[in-house]
């Protein structure tokens, strides 16, 4: 990851430092400050990393304007689309004639084709994805009319491309070549479908979209398991989405929502269980995973993994078979949600 910042800098050199920074981590553009910034330094910083054929990077500074005006258009090196999700404060885009609001936990689109606008009137932080035009725009059924509009997480579409593009920029550093490139192909998908694709690859894009969303939601719980509300109308709130989309997600797959919460909870009980070293009580581990008792634990248990919590633990430390064979292949889907 490449970083950038102006802290160390005297304040007589920040701003022209700031305005080579932003061009060669994004795109040519010019960067005015407003009237009430003008004197004395600035206050800026970038951390940039490749996905594969996107960028990915994170921005902060202070209030000011971005002009990509005709001039920065012919400097441009590549034809990209910049995809900014606004983390804090307010940026107002123009392009096309169109001007969009974006506030925190929305976000927009640039063409840097074409000339372009983003006046940041306060503080604020950026996550910006830099996407090939050439990847994109087929996916789209107007492409003229996508830039400069804003997108909330207010639908599933678009609540998939603003977790897609926390949980890229998250592990970006960490992924390898193959997953790198499927996420990269997925995110070109997934933002298609969430402001308009075509229709010969709507339902496609609608389908990377819906998983895209569920990875999200299995992540969520995976992290949640211990404290967090699972509930399916807490959780669908989390994500913004109704009760009925969420139960939806999971139609077409092995377990219903709720079976996956229980799978990740038994999972969760079946590590702790096995590590013979740790001598907690079975009573306990059941609490910390969200049983209500030990009961609840050992009907649960036995049913995902065919055998009680002691049989299983007992056959960790001799190595025997687990009794029962150990976790199904597939599970049976029941109807029942929690």
């Amino acid at each position: 990851m490449r970083t950038w910042s102006t802290d160390e800098l005297p304040a007589g050199e920040q701003f022209s430092y700031w305005r080579d920074v932003i061009c060669e981590a994004f795109t040519p553009l010019s960067p005015r400050r407003r009237a009430e910034t003008s004197a004395g330094g600035l206050r800026g910083w970038v951390r940039s990393s490749p996905l594969s054929s996107t960028n990915c990077a994170a921005i902060g500074s202070t209030a000011q304007k971005h002009v990509h005006g005709a001039a920065e258009v012919r400097r441009t090196p590549a034809d990209s689309v910049f995809v900014n999700l606004v983390l804090s404060g307010v940026c107002v885009g123009e392009q096309r004639g169109r001007t969009c609001e974006l506030r925190a936990g929305e976000f927009g689109m640039f063409d840097a084709t074409e000339p372009f606008s983003l006046d940041y009137v306060e503080d604020w932080e950026v996550l910006s994805f830099r996407v090939p035009r050439e990847k994109l725009l087929p996916l789209l059924a107007r492409p003229e009319g996508a830039t400069a509009v804003t997108h909330s997480g207010a639908r599933p579409s678009t609540a998939a491309v603003i977790a897609m593009m926390r949980t890229v920029w998250q592990t970006v550093d960490g992924l390898d070549v193959p997953t790198a490139t499927a996420m990269d192909d997925a995110f070109a998908s997934v933002l298609a479908a969430a402001v308009g694709g075509s229709p010969d690859v709507r339902p496609q894009c609608r389908a990377d979209a819906e998983a895209a969303l569920r990875g999200a939601i299995n992540r969520h719980i995976l992290a949640s398991l211990r404290w967090g509300d699972l509930s399916a109308a807490a959780v669908a709130a989390r994500f913004e989405i109704s009760v009925r989309k969420l139960h939806a997600l999971y139609e077409d797959h092995a377990l219903t929502y709720g079976q996956q919460v229980r799978r990740m909870r038994v999972e969760a009980c079946a590590r702790d269980v096995a590590d013979a070293g740790r001598g907690t009580s079975l009573t306990a581990i059941a609490a910390r995973w969200g049983f209500s008792d030990l009961s609840h634990l050992n009907r649960v248990f036995r049913a995902e993994l065919g055998c009680s919590p002691s049989e299983y633990r007992a056959s960790r430390r001799t190595g025997a078979a687990v009794p029962g064979g150990g976790p199904p292949a597939t599970a049976t889907r029941r109807r029942g949600h929690r």
